[in-house]
Protein backbone atom coordinates (compact mmCIF):
# COMPACT_ATOMS: atom_id res chain seq x y z
CA UNK A 1 0.00 0.00 0.00
CA UNK A 2 1.25 3.47 -0.92
CA UNK A 3 -0.07 7.01 -0.52
CA UNK A 4 0.72 9.69 -3.09
CA UNK A 5 -0.03 13.40 -2.94
CA UNK A 6 -0.64 14.99 -6.34
CA UNK A 7 -0.48 18.66 -7.30
CA UNK A 8 -3.10 20.84 -9.00
CA UNK A 9 -4.73 18.86 -11.82
CA UNK A 10 -7.09 21.58 -13.11
CA UNK A 11 -8.85 19.42 -15.64
CA UNK A 12 -5.69 17.96 -17.19
CA UNK A 13 -7.22 14.50 -17.24
CA UNK A 14 -4.79 12.74 -19.58
CA UNK A 15 -1.74 14.05 -17.74
CA UNK A 16 -3.37 12.80 -14.53
CA UNK A 17 -3.79 9.34 -16.04
CA UNK A 18 -0.16 9.39 -17.25
CA UNK A 19 0.99 10.19 -13.72
CA UNK A 20 -1.14 7.42 -12.23
CA UNK A 21 0.48 5.01 -14.68
CA UNK A 22 3.96 6.26 -13.79
CA UNK A 23 3.46 5.73 -10.05
CA UNK A 24 1.74 2.38 -10.76
CA UNK A 25 -1.36 3.45 -8.85
CA UNK A 26 -3.46 0.48 -7.79
CA UNK A 27 -6.97 1.32 -6.61
CA UNK A 28 -7.11 -1.89 -4.57
CA UNK A 29 -4.15 -0.91 -2.41
CA UNK A 30 -3.09 2.72 -2.87
CA UNK A 31 -4.45 6.08 -1.78
CA UNK A 32 -4.28 9.52 -3.35
CA UNK A 33 -4.14 12.90 -1.64
CA UNK A 34 -5.16 15.70 -4.02
CA UNK A 35 -4.28 19.30 -3.10
CA UNK A 36 -7.36 20.86 -4.71
CA UNK A 37 -7.98 22.73 -7.96
CA UNK A 38 -9.28 19.55 -9.52
CA UNK A 39 -11.25 21.51 -12.12
CA UNK A 40 -11.06 24.57 -14.39
CA UNK A 41 -8.61 26.06 -16.86
CA UNK A 42 -7.88 22.63 -18.37
CA UNK A 43 -10.14 21.04 -21.00
CA UNK A 44 -11.32 17.97 -19.13
CA UNK A 45 -12.79 19.05 -15.81
CA UNK A 46 -15.76 16.70 -16.15
CA UNK A 47 -13.64 13.65 -16.92
CA UNK A 48 -11.25 14.46 -14.06
CA UNK A 49 -14.02 15.01 -11.53
CA UNK A 50 -15.90 11.89 -12.63
CA UNK A 51 -12.77 9.75 -12.23
CA UNK A 52 -12.23 11.12 -8.74
CA UNK A 53 -15.87 10.56 -7.85
CA UNK A 54 -15.76 6.96 -9.03
CA UNK A 55 -12.55 6.35 -7.07
CA UNK A 56 -13.44 8.39 -3.99
CA UNK A 57 -12.85 5.51 -1.57
CA UNK A 58 -9.14 5.86 -2.38
CA UNK A 59 -8.98 9.65 -2.35
CA UNK A 60 -8.60 12.53 0.07
CA UNK A 61 -9.29 15.91 -1.56
CA UNK A 62 -9.27 19.44 -0.20
CA UNK A 63 -10.98 22.41 -1.79
CA UNK A 64 -8.96 24.76 -3.96
CA UNK A 65 -9.90 28.23 -5.16
CA UNK A 66 -10.96 26.90 -8.57
CA UNK A 67 -13.16 24.23 -7.00
CA UNK A 68 -14.85 26.93 -4.91
CA UNK A 69 -15.26 29.09 -8.01
CA UNK A 70 -16.94 26.17 -9.78
CA UNK A 71 -19.43 25.85 -6.90
CA UNK A 72 -20.05 29.60 -6.82
CA UNK A 73 -20.86 29.58 -10.55
CA UNK A 74 -23.18 26.59 -10.11
CA UNK A 75 -25.10 28.37 -7.36
CA UNK A 76 -25.35 31.54 -9.50
CA UNK A 77 -23.25 33.61 -7.14
CA UNK A 78 -20.38 34.21 -9.57
CA UNK A 79 -20.13 34.82 -13.31
CA UNK A 80 -17.84 32.95 -15.66
CA UNK A 81 -14.33 34.31 -16.01
CA UNK A 82 -12.89 34.62 -19.50
CA UNK A 83 -10.47 31.73 -18.86
CA UNK A 84 -13.02 29.37 -17.28
CA UNK A 85 -13.49 25.97 -18.91
CA UNK A 86 -16.45 24.77 -16.85
CA UNK A 87 -19.32 24.72 -19.38
CA UNK A 88 -19.07 21.02 -20.23
CA UNK A 89 -18.98 20.10 -16.55
CA UNK A 90 -21.89 22.37 -15.61
CA UNK A 91 -24.02 20.90 -18.40
CA UNK A 92 -23.35 17.31 -17.36
CA UNK A 93 -26.34 15.09 -16.51
CA UNK A 94 -24.50 14.23 -13.29
CA UNK A 95 -23.88 17.82 -12.23
CA UNK A 96 -26.11 17.74 -9.13
CA UNK A 97 -24.50 14.55 -7.90
CA UNK A 98 -21.02 15.95 -8.46
CA UNK A 99 -21.81 19.28 -6.80
CA UNK A 100 -23.16 17.52 -3.71
CA UNK A 101 -19.91 15.59 -3.50
CA UNK A 102 -17.64 18.60 -3.97
CA UNK A 103 -19.59 20.41 -1.25
CA UNK A 104 -18.55 17.63 1.12
CA UNK A 105 -14.81 18.23 0.56
CA UNK A 106 -12.90 19.79 3.46
CA UNK A 107 -10.55 22.75 3.35
CA UNK A 108 -7.99 20.84 5.40
CA UNK A 109 -7.25 17.18 6.00
CA UNK A 110 -4.72 15.78 8.43
CA UNK A 111 -3.44 12.52 9.81
CA UNK A 112 -0.71 11.79 12.37
CA UNK A 113 2.15 13.01 10.18
CA UNK A 114 0.76 15.16 7.34
CA UNK A 115 -1.59 18.04 6.58
CA UNK A 116 -3.22 18.50 3.19
CA UNK A 117 -4.33 22.04 2.27
CA UNK A 118 -4.53 23.87 -1.03
CA UNK A 119 -2.50 27.04 -0.36
CA UNK A 120 -1.14 26.86 3.18
CA UNK A 121 -1.72 27.52 6.88
CA UNK A 122 -1.30 31.03 8.17
CA UNK A 123 1.47 31.33 10.79
CA UNK A 124 -0.93 33.03 13.23
CA UNK A 125 -2.81 29.75 13.74
CA UNK A 126 -2.09 26.56 15.61
CA UNK A 127 -2.90 23.40 13.66
CA UNK A 128 -5.87 22.76 15.95
CA UNK A 129 -7.17 26.29 15.35
CA UNK A 130 -6.74 25.96 11.58
CA UNK A 131 -8.57 22.64 11.59
CA UNK A 132 -11.42 24.07 13.65
CA UNK A 133 -11.84 27.17 11.47
CA UNK A 134 -11.73 24.98 8.34
CA UNK A 135 -14.50 22.75 9.72
CA UNK A 136 -16.66 25.70 10.74
CA UNK A 137 -16.25 27.33 7.32
CA UNK A 138 -17.23 24.15 5.49
CA UNK A 139 -20.27 23.74 7.73
CA UNK A 140 -21.37 27.26 6.75
CA UNK A 141 -20.88 26.39 3.07
CA UNK A 142 -22.83 23.15 3.29
CA UNK A 143 -25.73 24.56 5.30
CA UNK A 144 -26.47 27.50 2.98
CA UNK A 145 -24.38 27.45 -0.22
CA UNK A 146 -26.06 30.40 -1.92
CA UNK A 147 -25.50 32.73 1.01
CA UNK A 148 -22.00 31.39 1.57
CA UNK A 149 -20.81 32.00 -1.99
CA UNK A 150 -22.53 35.37 -2.12
CA UNK A 151 -20.34 36.49 0.78
CA UNK A 152 -17.16 34.48 0.14
CA UNK A 153 -15.38 36.83 -2.26
CA UNK A 154 -13.27 39.77 -1.13
CA UNK A 155 -9.82 40.62 0.20
CA UNK A 156 -10.92 41.91 3.59
CA UNK A 157 -9.94 41.18 6.29
CA UNK A 158 -6.33 40.54 5.35
CA UNK A 159 -5.21 39.98 8.96
CA UNK A 160 -6.57 37.66 11.62
CA UNK A 161 -8.17 38.90 14.81
CA UNK A 162 -10.03 36.78 17.34
CA UNK A 163 -12.86 39.32 17.45
CA UNK A 164 -13.65 39.12 13.73
CA UNK A 165 -17.28 38.54 12.84
CA UNK A 166 -18.23 35.03 11.69
CA UNK A 167 -18.46 36.08 8.04
CA UNK A 168 -15.03 37.73 8.26
CA UNK A 169 -13.50 34.65 9.87
CA UNK A 170 -14.96 32.57 7.05
CA UNK A 171 -13.47 34.82 4.37
CA UNK A 172 -10.05 34.96 6.00
CA UNK A 173 -10.05 31.17 6.35
CA UNK A 174 -10.95 30.69 2.69
CA UNK A 175 -8.35 33.21 1.54
CA UNK A 176 -5.59 31.75 3.70
CA UNK A 177 -6.22 28.14 2.82
CA UNK A 178 -6.97 28.55 -0.90
CA UNK A 179 -5.35 31.81 -2.10
CA UNK A 180 -2.35 32.56 0.13
CA UNK A 181 1.15 32.89 -1.27
CA UNK A 182 2.84 35.84 0.42
CA UNK A 183 2.45 37.97 3.52
CA UNK A 184 3.77 41.40 4.35
CA UNK A 185 5.83 42.17 7.44
CA UNK A 186 2.65 42.46 9.53
CA UNK A 187 1.58 39.01 8.29
CA UNK A 188 -1.25 40.49 6.25
CA UNK A 189 -2.28 38.51 3.17
CA UNK A 190 -1.04 39.81 -0.17
CA UNK A 191 -3.42 39.18 -3.06
CA UNK A 192 -1.32 40.57 -5.90
CA UNK A 193 2.02 38.82 -6.24
CA UNK A 194 1.99 35.40 -7.94
CA UNK A 195 5.50 35.20 -9.37
CA UNK A 196 8.54 33.23 -8.31
CA UNK A 197 10.69 33.51 -5.21
CA UNK A 198 13.61 35.32 -6.88
CA UNK A 199 11.44 38.28 -7.88
CA UNK A 200 9.64 38.76 -4.58
CA UNK A 201 9.19 42.43 -3.64
CA UNK A 202 11.22 43.33 -0.52
CA UNK A 203 8.01 44.00 1.40
CA UNK A 204 6.80 40.40 1.07
CA UNK A 205 7.82 36.93 2.20
CA UNK A 206 6.32 33.50 1.43
CA UNK A 207 3.87 32.35 4.09
CA UNK A 208 6.16 29.43 4.91
CA UNK A 209 9.12 31.71 5.71
CA UNK A 210 7.34 33.19 8.71
CA UNK A 211 8.13 31.48 11.98
CA UNK A 212 4.93 30.45 13.71
CA UNK A 213 4.54 30.72 17.46
CA UNK A 214 2.76 27.38 17.31
CA UNK A 215 4.17 23.88 16.99
CA UNK A 216 4.42 22.56 13.43
CA UNK A 217 5.01 18.84 13.89
CA UNK A 218 3.15 17.70 10.76
CA UNK A 219 4.37 18.08 7.18
CA UNK A 220 2.17 20.51 5.24
CA UNK A 221 1.47 19.43 1.66
CA UNK A 222 0.07 22.17 -0.54
CA UNK A 223 -0.17 23.37 -4.13
CA UNK A 224 -1.59 26.57 -5.62
CA UNK A 225 1.71 28.43 -6.21
CA UNK A 226 2.66 27.18 -9.65
CA UNK A 227 5.41 29.78 -10.14
CA UNK A 228 7.62 28.08 -7.52
CA UNK A 229 7.00 24.55 -8.79
CA UNK A 230 7.95 21.69 -6.49
CA UNK A 231 9.45 23.43 -3.48
CA UNK A 232 10.58 22.03 -0.14
CA UNK A 233 10.21 24.58 2.65
CA UNK A 234 10.57 24.53 6.46
CA UNK A 235 6.99 23.36 7.02
CA UNK A 236 6.57 20.91 4.16
CA UNK A 237 6.36 20.90 0.38
CA UNK A 238 4.47 22.72 -2.37
CA UNK A 239 3.76 20.53 -5.39
CA UNK A 240 1.93 22.59 -8.03
CA UNK A 241 4.26 22.19 -11.02
CA UNK A 242 2.07 24.15 -13.48
CA UNK A 243 0.65 21.31 -15.56
CA UNK A 244 -2.24 23.43 -16.83
CA UNK A 245 0.33 25.98 -18.02
CA UNK A 246 2.05 23.39 -20.18
CA UNK A 247 4.61 22.06 -17.72
CA UNK A 248 4.40 19.02 -15.40
CA UNK A 249 2.10 17.19 -13.01
CA UNK A 250 3.80 15.97 -9.85
CA UNK A 251 3.25 13.24 -7.25
CA UNK A 252 5.10 12.74 -3.97
CA UNK A 253 5.09 9.52 -1.98
CA UNK A 254 4.16 10.16 1.63
CA UNK A 255 6.05 7.07 2.74
CA UNK A 256 9.50 7.95 1.39
CA UNK A 257 9.15 11.50 -0.08
CA UNK A 258 10.04 10.21 -3.54
CA UNK A 259 8.92 12.68 -6.20
CA UNK A 260 7.77 11.68 -9.68
CA UNK A 261 6.39 13.83 -12.47
CA UNK A 262 5.09 13.67 -16.04
CA UNK A 263 5.07 16.27 -18.78
CA UNK A 264 1.68 17.58 -19.79
CA UNK A 265 -0.09 15.20 -22.16
CA UNK A 266 -0.60 16.78 -25.60
CA UNK A 267 -4.34 16.04 -25.35
CA UNK A 268 -4.52 18.45 -22.41
CA UNK A 269 -2.84 21.34 -24.19
CA UNK A 270 -5.18 24.28 -24.83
Amino acid sequence: MATYAIGDIQGCFYSFQDLLDKISFNSRHDDLWLVGDIVNRGKFSLETLLWCYENQKNIKIVLGNHDLHFLAVFFNQRNFNQKDTLSYLLNSKKINQLVDWVLSWPLLFLDKKHILVHAGIHPCWSIDDANQYAKETCMMMQSDPENFFQNMYGNSPDKWRDDLKMEEKMRFTINSMTRMRCLNKEQALDFVYNGGLLDLPPTLKPWFDFKSNFKRDKKIISGHWSAIGVYQHPYGVSIDSACVWGKKLTAISLEDNNIQAVDINKKDLN
